[in-house]
C-alpha cells in the first residue's frame, strides 16, 4: 500500500465518520427542538445540538429550515 492510498482511505473514512455523527445529531436535533416546542424546556440541549452541527459543517440554513418545520407542525400552522 502506498501512502497516497492510505491517506485515501484514511480522508474516505473520515468522512464517512462525519456523516454518521451529522445524522445523528441531526436527529437528536429535531427531537430535541420538537420537544422544546412542545414543553418550553431543554432550549440548551438545541442550542448545543445546533453548535454542534455547526462545527460538523451543516449548512446553518438548513437547521433553522428544520426548525422552523417544526415549529409549524408542533404549533399548527
Amino acid at each position: 500500500m502506498t501512502l497516497s492510498v492510505m491517506v485515501l482511505k484514511t480522508n474516505y473514512m473520515m468522512e464517512a465518520m462525519r456523516q454518521r455523527a451529522i445524522e445523528d445529531t441531526f436527529e437528536k436535533f429535531k427531537t430535541a427542538t420538537r420537544h422544546y416546542y412542545e414543553t418550553c424546556y431543554g432550549g440548551d440541549e438545541v442550542t448545543k445540538l445546533t453548535h454542534e452541527l455547526e462545527n460538523l459543517g451543516v449548512d446553518p440554513e438548513i437547521l433553522i429550515d428544520t426548525d422552523l418545520n417544526i415549529r409549524d407542525e408542533v404549533f399548527g400552522l
